[in-house]
């Protein structure tokens, strides 16, 4: 910022008064600037931190699914191996025919998923 001086004899109070205007207002869009600049900073800052946070519990949410997924399937997996134990152990009845024991084993068997 220039300093206000008094008016040299070449000059008058007039063209003084427009130097220190355009003075200030030079500065004043510098400041402006400069608050926009630290303004749209702070945003960007703000909005990182926010789509890093999503990122963070998007993370989470597929790891979950990811770890219920995984239990379901060994779930399916024991079901299905306990149901062929009890599919062979029906093969093994003797008190019906062997079409009747197939049919049951068969039965059994579609009970897998």
């Amino acid at each position: 910022m220039t300093e206000f001086n008094k008016p040299t004899q070449e000059e008058d109070w007039g063209a003084l008064a427009e130097k220190h205007l355009a003075s200030i207002k030079r500065d004043m869009k510098i400041s402006l600037e400069n608050a926009a600049v630290r303004a749209a900073h702070k945003v960007m800052t703000e909005f990182n931190d926010t789509e890093r946070e999503s990122k963070v519990k998007q993370e989470a949410v597929r790891a979950s699914f990811m770890d219920s997924l995984m239990l379901e399937t060994h779930m399916h997996v024991v079901r299905n191996e306990t149901i062929e134990e009890v599919a062979r152990h029906i093969e093994k009845l003797t008190g019906f025919g062997q079409d009747t024991i197939s049919s049951f084993a068969i039965y059994i068997r579609e009970m897998k998923r």
